[in-house]
């Protein structure tokens, strides 16, 4: 019997065995208050994105023990979200690049246990700007930073994080040190500035 838990309570709903995991949890959503975000999604332990699109959200319940939803007030997160997804950049900027200059030096072993650690904050970095967009009222194809659009950057990352990953897998240690210092280094710089120019302008409305 799979346990689904909302923040700090178990949700007592009616659900099918044969029921899939995104149709569990979307019943759950529709018990949501309307001034409340998903912040946090959790399967046996699993973290995922609220808005990750996965092969399990389509299995059923009947293979899962425990699913929690986390969730924050809307009003709280649109005020504070651009500090804690800048926060989340500032967090792994020296170490992505120490990991490249650790895959440059060929010290893979180091080099991808620290890079490892950097993708989990990206993870982090990506789910608090998703957050954070569908709670603020700024339409991201019209805000530029450094003559990008902030939808144009969040593609860049994308296609980025593809080929860093295509490198590992083909061991391309020097294509991926490159990868790391000359685009991912500068698309976060980018998306600091953003942040901070976003944060400027919110503390003016305010």
């Amino acid at each position: 019997m799979i346990k689904l838990r909302l923040d700090d309570s178990i949700c007592d709903l009616p659900l099918n065995e044969n029921q899939k995991i995104v149709d569990a949890i979307n019943t759950v959503l529709t018990t949501l208050p309307v001034n409340r975000v998903v912040t946090k999604l959790n399967i046996d332990g699993k973290r995922y994105a609220p808005s990750h699109q996965s092969q399990i959200l389509e299995e059923s319940i009947e293979s899962f023990h425990d699913v929690e939803i986390m969730t924050a007030d809307r009003m709280i997160w649109a005020a504070t979200g651009y500090d804690i997804a800048l926060s989340c950049i500032e967090r792994i900027q020296k170490s992505i690049l120490r990991s490249a200059e650790l895959f440059r030096e060929s010290d893979k072993l180091n080099a991808n246990r620290l890079f490892v650690q950097c993708i989990e904050g990206l993870e982090r970095f990506i789910e608090a700007l998703t957050i954070t967009k569908s709670v603020v009222t700024i339409d991201f194809t019209k805000t530029f930073v450094t003559g990008l659009s902030l939808t144009q950057m969040e593609s860049d990352l994308q296609k980025i994080l593809n080929s860093i990953f295509e490198f590992q897998q083909k061991e391309d240690y020097q294509g991926l040190a490159d990868k790391i210092e000359y685009e991912l280094v500068t698309n976060l710089s980018n998306w600091a500035q953003a942040l901070k120019q976003l944060r400027a302008q919110q503390n003016t409305n305010d």
